[in-house]
């Protein structure tokens, strides 16, 4: 969760910065800090994330330093198959707490499912639609970053898609998503 307009303030104030200051060392206006900071807007993840890159260097946090990947990707990757019924896909997200996972076929991603998608399935076509198979109403398969990438292009594609899937060579290694980047960038 990103922090409140009221969170935003106090760590600016506690790295010691003026909205004039934070506003040009993340190159973004001195009124749009003041809106974020009045709760006027949603602050988006992006913008977020130049904020508080600029908070941490201000105040010489080791968490300034060159984010990588692998250190907070998720690892081993919960994913289901594609032929697996939808009861048993809502069963996995329940039972680990997550809200969006892959589609595998032999170790290779051929789809994903939300658990947003999934409610609005339920809710249109009914209980009985549990019983169908997840390949016959899952969404294009995430998209994939090698473990080596920067960490700013993962959170650009996290700006379009829920999560990313994290490969080391032709293996998926590990899976980022927006709760994962957010969680560092707090």
């Amino acid at each position: 969760m990103l922090p409140t307009a009221k969170e935003f303030r106090h760590l600016r104030k506690k790295a010691g910065l003026t909205q004039k200051e934070l506003a040009e060392r993340a190159g973004l206006s001195q009124s749009l800090i003041a809106r974020i900071e009045k709760g006027d807007i949603d602050t988006k993840l992006g913008t977020a994330r130049r904020i508080l890159d600029v908070i941490r260097e201000s105040e010489g946090s080791k968490e300034s330093r060159s984010l990588e990947i692998k250190d907070y990707m998720v690892s081993p990757v919960i994913y289901c198959k594609a032929f697996d019924p939808i009861k048993r896909v809502v069963a996995l997200m329940e039972e680990n707490a997550i809200s969006q996972m892959p589609v595998m076929e032999g170790g290779k991603p051929v789809g994903s499912i939300t658990d947003t998608h999934l409610v609005r399935i339920l809710a249109k076509k009914g209980a009985r639609s549990s019983r169908r198979k997840i390949s016959s109403v899952m969404s294009k398969p995430l998209p994939e970053l090698d473990i080596s990438a920067p960490m700013d292009r993962a959170v650009h594609l996290l700006t379009k898609s829920p999560a990313v899937l994290i490969r080391n060579g032709p293996h998926i290694a590990g899976i980022l998503t927006k709760a994962d980047v957010l969680q560092l960038m707090i």
